[in-house]
């Protein structure tokens, strides 16, 4: 009787241990959750996200004098490359940089180099066209990058990305976001794809 009960227990025993296995259900390691939203960056992120407005857009050109007194145009909403709509795909957007000679130049980014996309979702069924500011409807996430020491733990070479919601009070990805790493980690300039055209450097 005393052997039979004893088979019993060690049977629910496995049962309990290999149930996750067997359904496929394994727990996510928090080594693995700590990749995707990494609770050490938050706090950087979001005094990114509190401050990065103070950069100016990129291709602001009303910082530079009117040709020949021309009023210079604002900037233009620009509409995502991107074919993941997870992500960047289909969305309007606002490009700042906290170095914008050295983004727009193309140059080797330095530590404290940060780049935000400032994410807009465009208005049902306004397609963009030639010469036409595409028309938006309200402002999504914020799609932020910013370079720290190439040594620090836990980043891409130095790089943590991150994702902080549109009002810039939580933090929903940090780290090193492998659907951010899958394309930055192509770019030719160490992480940054820069910009299409030629835009001039401002002051020396």
């Amino acid at each position: 009787m005393k052997s039979a009960h004893a088979k019993f227990i060690a049977v629910v025993f496995l049962a309990v241990c290999l149930a996750p296995q067997a359904f496929g259900d394994a727990p996510i390691k928090d080594s693995e959750k700590s990749q995707t939203n990494n609770p050490q960056f938050h706090k950087a992120l979001l005094d990114i996200a509190a401050k990065y407005t103070s950069y100016g857009k990129v291709d602001d050109m009303a910082k530079w004098a009117p040709w020949l007194c021309a009023a210079p145009p604002p900037p233009k909403a620009r509409v995502s490359m991107s074919s993941d709509s997870d992500t960047h795909g289909r969305k309007l957007y606002y490009l700042f940089a906290a170095n914008r000679n050295e983004y727009v130049a193309k140059k080797p980014p330095q530590v404290g180099q940060t780049v935000v996309k400032e994410s807009w979702v465009p208005q049902v069924g306004v397609v963009n066209t030639a010469g036409v500011s595409p028309k938006l409807s309200h402002q999504s996430d914020l799609f932020i990058m910013t370079k720290l020491d190439p040594a620090t733990k836990d980043t891409d070479e130095g790089w943590i990305y991150g994702t902080v919601t549109s009002d810039g009070k939580t933090v929903t990805s940090a780290g090193r976001v492998e659907s951010c790493m899958k394309c930055h980690i192509q770019a030719k300039n160490d992480r940054l794809f820069g910009m299409k055209e030629n835009l001039p450097v401002i002051g020396n």
